[in-house]
């Protein structure tokens, strides 16, 4: 059956990196009366699932709330923020601080078993990521860091797929662990604010023309300072 929130279903194409990431809003108001079919929003969740991370160990957790009862409870979490409780769904990205205690073994045998790699390489791989990891002092930043990448992937893939998505920094990283039973060996790292709009945009946002930094003012050449050239 069609999913009717899904714009593949619907003929639309979905759009490219580019555009989702030009035509993003960056405060989009919900409209709460919008729910996100289930098959789109987990859809969602594996594209996101595959945002690079090191050693591919995928050093994150989705922590979804869809109940309108628990988003209100995050909301309260979130400076009282009116979009985490109009929002159909909003995930909150944990970072987990020792991926490589749980995840490095079975990750590297399903590897070896689908073929990614030898028997050999997942050895050299093990032992790369067991060394590298035990030098990591600060494991929450290294961990936020990787799990930061999943949440932006899951903003772009809802923009392919027309969504609304909002990033959400300003929350009390404590309040959501306690409500939420974080583990204190997993980062709160940020919270994704999903849905639709209640105005529907088309084109590049308007928001963001022109407030981007421009490459001579964000990028340089081969040395910091150095300015950019094509």
């Amino acid at each position: 059956m069609p999913d009717p929130t899904d714009a593949r279903d619907q003929g639309i194409r979905p759009l490219t990196v580019e555009e989702a990431a030009r035509r993003r809003r960056p405060r989009p108001r919900f409209d709460p009366s919008r729910p996100l079919a289930p098959a789109l929003l987990e859809r969602l969740l594996e594209t996101a699932a595959h945002a690079p991370s090191p050693y591919e160990l995928q050093p994150w957790r989705f922590l979804v709330v869809r109940d309108a009862a628990d988003r209100r409870r995050l909301q309260g979490c979130a400076r009282n923020d009116p979009e985490v409780g109009r929002a159909a769904a909003v995930v909150v990205v944990l970072g987990y601080h020792q991926p490589e205690r749980t995840d490095l073994e079975p990750l590297l045998a399903r590897r070896v078993a689908s073929g990614g790699c030898t028997a050999e390489q997942a050895a050299a791989i093990r032992g790369r990521a067991r060394s590298v990891l035990r030098d990591v002092a600060g494991r929450e930043l290294w961990a936020t860091r990787a799990a930061m990448l999943a949440a932006a992937t899951l903003v772009l893939a809802a923009g392919s797929l027309g969504v609304d998505a909002a990033l959400v920094d300003d929350f009390d990283a404590e309040a959501v662990r306690r409500e939420f039973g974080v583990p204190d060996d997993h980062a709160v790292c940020g919270l994704v604010a999903l849905g639709y709009a209640e105005v529907e945009a088309e084109g590049p946002s308007p928001c963001l023309a022109g407030s981007r930094l421009g490459l001579d003012e964000s990028a340089f050449a081969g040395h910091f300072g150095r300015p950019w050239a094509p």
